[in-house]
């Protein structure tokens, strides 16, 4: 089997090419916090394939639940919220009583059940056509129908999941209106204002704080124009319309959503956003403070377009650059031409399929083992996964850098600071977190940067121990779909050992190290390069009083004979200064001898425990925290595999 650091050395050695190259110099202390940070990019979102009458079937797939228990296990909250289209196609008509229709919740009750075993949220989008019942929204029974429909959805799942965690869902408006994709619907702009309406009675009639925004809208290189009618028509209207049920004028709204995308340039997504905004302002000044969404923020469109740069570092390195050019360019300015910027999404919660496995935007690589008996499917997280969990680690205050490149460069940075609130009986302590990043977009020149880095500390009175852990992700290491290509010749039916040696890429490459206790500056490597593309997150975490909380949700999702997932929750852990998870397996009951099944450091919260027989993964599992002071925390309760 090939080592990380052999396949590092080999890969480097192959693929390097002369670049010129340059030096950054960064220079910040934590005693200069500007202001409040706050993760505001943890969606991502899919939709179902044709025909959409079907998405139930694909929701609930086996392949899809693997896939949300992924996106779960992003650790400390890394994505909280999954974006979905077509949702009430999961909703059937059973007949009509008194000219009303009954409806058939069971495959969206399934879902909603599926997204909150996850401790995800949901971005409803409220789409669909139950039955195939609805066809226009001229028709006063049917806009009156579409009410009713939102109104039992709403009260159906504060029912079983009550209020507090149905407000944190985003209701959200009809897909992209301006690309017309409405299926077998004939939706009109006044059309399509009266199924706002309903919308946002029906929401309103169960609970007026339940969130509901939109238009969710693309398709037009910019609003005013013929091909923006659907979204200018729907900003007018919740400004100066008339509201289809109550005769007020204006209608609600609690957040704007478009969709911008880059072309293939990161920087690209910001522009057009700011022209957006610039238009609001002029059009329509009473939402100019709104809060703002771009919940399909991708560097490229068309989600299964195969580009080489989507499978390794080229893509994850272009997340996290748009990502802190958002920060340094909008929110952390108290200037911000969009001053309530809320969400920035990823569209990549997909499933790709064969032969492009890693090619498409998605956070993983889905492979379809058909030639098993029987078959079965599995997953390799992408280096874009690992960056979502890499940004993580960030704090919640933003730290001011004086550095020598700007915020628009491929080439940047962002530093944030968290403070305890509370160290006492508690797992969580002072820490600070840099992310560096290179990232050019795709067919550019590309270069590297010599870093220089001044880091002034001054540890908060009665730190014990400081410990910092760089984490890197970059094309010569940390890169499943290299070794995939270089090793193994894209096979489509991996075996277990060459899965091993795919999987050994799926966590970014780390070292860690003692800081010295003291006011200053703090040892960092010399002159150390950053590649393009690159992403390295270095986490500074003080020594907290106690090892790490008690892990929870312990659960399993079988895989196929002798593959497990064991999954479990972080919700409960209050430090993000944890190496690892130890997995531990008994085979003789619940106090018998555990022995530990994950060899390799990760601290995202799934172990994918992949063997050639059931009899190897049968038995009682636990699972605790490690931190970086090598301390374990309280195991889970233990919990019996025997399928």
């Amino acid at each position: 089997m090939i080592s990380r650091i052999m396949f590092g050395f080999l890969l480097l050695h192959c693929c390097l090419v002369p670049v010129a190259s340059f030096t950054f110099d960064i220079k910040f202390s934590d005693s200069d916090v500007r202001g409040n940070f706050n993760h505001f990019w943890r969606s991502t979102g899919f939709c179902p394939p044709f025909p959409h009458t079907e998405a139930g079937t694909f929701n609930l797939s086996p392949d899809m639940k693997q896939n949300l228990a992924y996106i779960s296990a992003v650790p400390n909250d890394g994505i909280t919220q999954v974006r979905v289209h077509w949702l009430f196609e999961l909703v059937k008509v059973n007949g009509f009583v008194s000219g009303e229709p009954q409806y058939n919740f069971s495959q969206l009750d399934e879902f909603v059940a599926l997204v909150h075993e996850n401790e995800l949220h949901l971005g409803f989008e409220l789409m669909g056509n139950p039955s195939n019942i609805y066809t226009d929204f001229e028709n006063n029974t049917q806009v009156h129908w579409w009410k009713n429909l939102v109104t039992q959805t709403a009260q159906r799942y504060i029912g079983k999941y009550g209020i507090d965690y149905i407000r944190k869902w985003n209701f959200e408006s009809w897909n992209e209106p301006d690309c017309h994709d409405f299926d077998n619907l004939t939706m009109t702009v006044q059309g399509f204002l009266n199924y706002y309406d309903a919308c946002s009675e029906g929401l309103m009639s169960v609970d007026p704080r339940l969130v509901l925004g939109g238009p969710g809208d693309a398709c037009f290189t910019a609003m005013g124009t013929p091909r923006s009618k659907f979204a200018d028509a729907f900003l007018n209207h919740t400004v100066h319309g008339t509201n289809y049920f109550t005769g007020e004028t204006g209608v609600r709204v609690d957040f704007l959503s478009f969709h911008f995308k880059g072309e293939g340039k990161g920087l690209l997504i910001l522009e057009k956003e700011l022209q957006n905004m610039q238009y609001i302002k002029t059009t329509f000044p009473a939402l100019a403070d709104k809060p703002y969404v771009n919940n399909e923020g991708d560097p490229m469109v068309t989600w299964s377009r195969p580009l080489e740069w989507r499978a390794d570092a080229y893509y994850a390195g272009l997340v996290a650059k748009v990502i802190a050019q958002h920060q340094n360019i909008l929110k952390g300015r108290p200037d911000s031409e969009i001053k309530n910027y809320t969400l920035l999404g990823n569209d990549n919660g997909f499933l790709s399929y064969y032969p492009n496995q890693f090619t498409q935007r998605t956070l993983l690589a889905r492979f379809q083992m058909n030639v098993t008996k029987p078959n079965y499917v599995t997953f390799v997280r992408k280096p874009v996964y690992m960056v979502m969990s890499m940004l993580s680690l960030l704090g919640d205050q933003q730290v001011y850098v004086n550095k020598s490149e700007s915020n628009t460069s491929d080439f940047g940075t962002l530093v944030t600071l968290h403070q305890a609130k509370d160290n006492k009986n508690t797992s969580d302590s002072w820490q600070m977190a840099l992310l560096i990043y290179g990232a050019s977009d795709p067919n550019t020149t590309r270069t590297y940067a010599i870093m220089s880095i001044n880091w002034v500390i001054d540890p908060p009175p009665g730190t014990k121990s400081l410990k910092m852990v760089m984490y890197a992700n970059y094309n010569g290491g940390a890169n499943p779909y290299a070794v995939w290509t270089s090793f193994f010749n894209k096979t489509a039916f991996p075996s277990l050992k060459e899965f091993a040696q795919i999987r050994q890429e799926e966590d970014p490459f780390y070292t860690k190290y003692d800081v010295p206790v003291k006011a200053g500056w703090i040892p960092i490597p010399p002159m150390f390069q950053v590649l393009d593309p690159h992403v390295i997150v270095m986490h500074l975490c003080a020594e907290p009083e106690i090892p790490p909380e008690k892990v929870t949700g312990l659960r399993f999702i079988n895989v196929t004979a002798g593959q497990v997932m064991i999954v479990w929750s972080d919700s409960n852990i209050h430090t993000k200064c944890i190496q690892t998870y130890d997995v531990e397996l008994s085979t003789s009951g619940p106090s018998g001898h555990y022995t530990k099944v994950n060899t390799r450091n990760s601290f995202i919260t799934l172990f994918l425990f992949e063997t050639d027989s059931e009899e190897k993964v049968r038995g009682y599992y636990r699972v605790r925290a490690v931190d970086y002071w090598q301390r374990g925390g309280d195991y889970s309760d233990s919990l019996l595999y025997s399928a």
